[in-house]
């Protein structure tokens, strides 16, 4: 391979760039197997192809999600119309509205507000104000991606820090460093915990849904995801908080209420309450009262077709049509912000749900779930646990959304082929996925927090295996008690 392909790239992107069409190449050298389509065969190398790029980032993941419509038609996989129908599924069209709306929120502030609002009421004490900030850090990450959360909670929390520091003279250095740790990893914490609330709080909970979707005609509306997601959230946040203030790291001391002092000028220095950012609020309440209402909503006459969708695109058009009543910039929102949006999480929804289309279609799915059912003889119990521990493990070194795109359809195809629910194994992976604690790379929070440069890898990893290890305990009883009731559709 040219020299000049590889260079800039990282040791472990150079090999992934190499390993992956080799894998490929060889999977496609070797005899197709006994039961299984050509088709589904050459399905599996790109499959494979796909995988160590997403897992090696040897490209950008986006780029690899890109493949499908390259190769799938070129190898009789699929055709085009085919393989590019998944880029246009309508969760895609969900998570879009929501961003838009997200954006509004970032660009006026009423994120800001929002938080500074509660953090002043949080109380006098170490504990209370870490969980202030967790709380806020979930609450937020439940709308908002969790990367913009942490990177609007960070200064904050940063200047909460220094004025501790500086203004409770009776801390020794150890408490308050134990003080600094939990802070930071629990707000980055929290943000991860909170995106599993929702449909759009993280893209894997998106992904799966329209994964469910499309393969088995299943749909997860946003009302139903919440029955499963916020009592999860309500579960790890409270434990992650007791976690990080009293067994890892040791909190407990009173502020004097410097914190809260430093938070209301903060608040202050904002000002009054802008006409955009009540305008924008409306919006966001509305929006969300929709998305909660719409199994209600749908019984009222011409209301029968109401979808999360529409909803979130009716949602981004208002942002649009409405005048922000601001002299200066008369629009919420303009074009040259929408081009700030993560449209690399949007194509990777399409070709992971390509690929999962394709695995499907071919009877890959099937041949594996044949061929891997071995794992039915574990207990339920067992499998979801191990399913669990797994995807959280591996998220530690890969991109969640990626990993979801991964097993996904491996994992529902063993659904069937044990004769179980496929909400069952499906629904733990993209949960895990938000559980990765332990290392900077595995969560855009934790290498944001990690960035602060006031934190060290192996504080991070002590922290962050306990609550991996809760992580595998809660989602796992969700999986097998709350999401089999509410999202069957």
């Amino acid at each position: 391979m040219d020299e000049t392909v590889i260079q800039g790239r990282a040791t472990h992107q150079k090999i992934g760039l190499i390993l992956g069409p080799l894998v490929a190449l060889l999977i496609l050298s070797l005899e197709t197997p006994d039961h299984l389509s050509l088709a589904a065969w050459r399905t599996a190398s790109m499959g494979a192809l796909m995988a160590i790029w997403w897992a090696t980032e040897a490209v950008p993941i986006a780029v690899t999600a890109l493949l499908p419509l390259i190769f799938f038609p070129l190898l009789g996989i699929a055709n085009i119309q085919d393989s590019a129908t998944p880029f246009a599924n309508k969760v895609i069209f969900l998570f879009l509205g929501g961003f838009i709306v997200a954006l509004a929120m970032q660009r006026w502030n009423l994120h800001r507000r929002i938080a500074l609002t509660i953090l002043q009421y949080v109380g006098g004490n170490g504990r209370s104000l870490i969980g202030g900030f967790m709380l806020v850090s979930a609450l937020l990450s439940m709308w908002v991606m969790n990367t913009s959360t942490t990177m609007m909670l960070l200064p904050i929390a940063l200047s909460i820090i220094t004025v501790i520091k500086n203004s409770v003279k009776h801390l020794n250095e150890k408490e308050k460093n134990d003080f600094q740790y939990a802070l930071l990893l629990g707000l980055a914490y929290a943000a991860s915990m909170g995106g599993m609330s929702t449909l759009v709080g993280t893209a894997p909970n998106a992904m799966m849904a329209a994964f469910m979707l499309d393969t088995y005609s299943i749909e997860i509306d946003f009302s139903r995801w919440m029955l499963v997601g916020i009592p999860l959230t309500l579960v790890m946040v409270p434990l992650a908080w007791l976690t990080l203030t009293r067994i890892i790291f040791k909190v407990d001391f009173k502020t004097g209420y410097k914190g809260q002092e430093k938070l209301k000028q903060m608040k202050e220095e904002m000002g009054k309450i802008s006409l955009p950012e009540k305008k924008v609020g409306i919006v966001f309440i509305v929006l969300a009262l929709t998305w909660i209402l719409r199994p209600l909503l749908t019984n009222i006459p011409g209301l029968s077709a109401l979808d999360d969708s529409g909803i979130a695109m009716a949602g981004a058009l208002a942002i649009f049509l409405i005048p922000s009543g601001d002299k200066n910039d008369p629009f919420l929102l303009r074009w040259v912000h929408i081009e700030k949006l993560p449209w690399s999480i949007l194509l990777l929804f399409g070709g992971g749900l390509s690929l999962a289309s394709a695995v499907s279609k071919t009877g890959l799915a099937k041949w594996l779930g044949v061929n891997l059912v071995d794992i039915g003889t574990l207990p339920l119990v067992a499998i979801v646990v191990l399913i669990t521990a797994m995807i959280i493990f591996l998220t530690e070194l890969t991109s969640n959304i990626a990993t979801t795109a991964t097993f996904l359809p491996v994992v529902g195809a063993i659904a069937v082929e044990m004769g179980i629910n496929p909400i069952i194994l499906v629904a733990p992976i993209p949960l895990a996925a938000s559980c990765a604690f332990m290392l900077p790379v595995a969560t855009p929070p934790n290498a944001i927090v990690f960035g602060s440069g006031l934190l060290t890898i192996p504080k991070m990893i002590r922290a962050g295996f306990v609550l991996n290890i809760i992580g595998i305990v809660i989602v796992s009883i969700v999986a097998i008690t709350l999401a089999p009731k509410f999202l069957n559709g």
